[in-house]
């Protein structure tokens, strides 16, 4: 006689194989376009020989096929095009990393010996009397450079600790407070954060523009999302819409 253990084992083990084996049955509500065909077919096929189905209303059935089937191939095309930009996007943001981006809004940056410090300002029409003030991270200020008059739209500065040009041409600095090495060179302004205003005279009113500056990236993050994330030299992240302008290092 068989052992009980014997024979109940092997049938907990068969009902599990064949639970194993057993097809999920399919529970998607959803309306393929070879579901909408075969209905289509079905119906042509089943119906009254007497009353015809009318030719209008099977060319919209087949109008309606149509359209499902483009919607399908136009989803498809849109998750191609969405993959390929954000292969692009991450091709691009990992050749900034060492480099310097201009950030929407960003008024400190941190100054590297040997580096620049890239910034912008938004111009109003008819502004007059401007001047780039520079603070440390104590809130002295450092310098007050005079800009004059300046045409409307992006000015454009470039600061290396000492000598600042803007919208391509060198201001006018006082070279005399600076200090001097044994060969009689200028040294800048301490390595550190500073922060970067630009004034200007609006409608009769002293007022702050827009100002946005630079921070380096030091590496490239990619999220759950697929989102892009540059993180900056000195701490914090933007994202790529953050990006006012890629600066050229040099």
């Amino acid at each position: 006689m068989a052992d009980m253990n014997d024979v109940t084992g092997a049938g907990a083990l068969s009902q599990y194989d064949i639970a194993q084996k057993k097809p999920k049955e399919n529970t998607s509500n959803e309306l393929g376009k070879d579901d909408f065909l075969k209905l289509m077919i079905a119906q042509l096929n089943n119906q009254n020989p007497l009353e015809p189905q009318a030719n209008a209303e099977f060319v919209a059935q087949l109008a309606q096929f149509s359209q499902v089937e483009g919607i399908q191939n136009m989803s498809k095309g849109f998750e191609s095009l969405s993959n390929s930009y954000k292969s692009s996007q991450a091709l691009q943001a990992s050749s900034l990393v060492g480099g310097a981006v201009t950030i929407e809004g960003n008024q400190e940056s941190l100054l590297r010996h040997g580096e620049l410090v890239f910034g912008m300002a938004d111009v109003p029409s008819g502004a007059s009397g401007m001047m780039l003030q520079i603070t440390n991270s104590e809130g002295e200020m450092i310098e007050s450079v005079a800009l004059g008059n300046q045409p409307a739209g992006e000015l454009s500065f470039k600061w290396d600790g000492a000598n600042l040009e803007v919208n391509g041409e060198m201001a006018d600095i006082d070279y005399d407070k600076f200090p001097t090495d044994d060969d009689g060179n200028i040294i800048p302004h301490d390595a550190g954060v500073y922060r970067f205003s630009v004034v200007g005279n609006v409608a009769g009113e002293q007022q702050a523009l827009g100002t946005h500056t630079s921070a380096r990236v030091d590496s490239v993050t990619l999220g759950q999302d697929s989102d892009l994330q540059l993180n900056l030299a000195g701490g914090g992240n933007i994202t790529m819409a953050d990006v006012k302008q890629i600066n050229q290092v040099y």
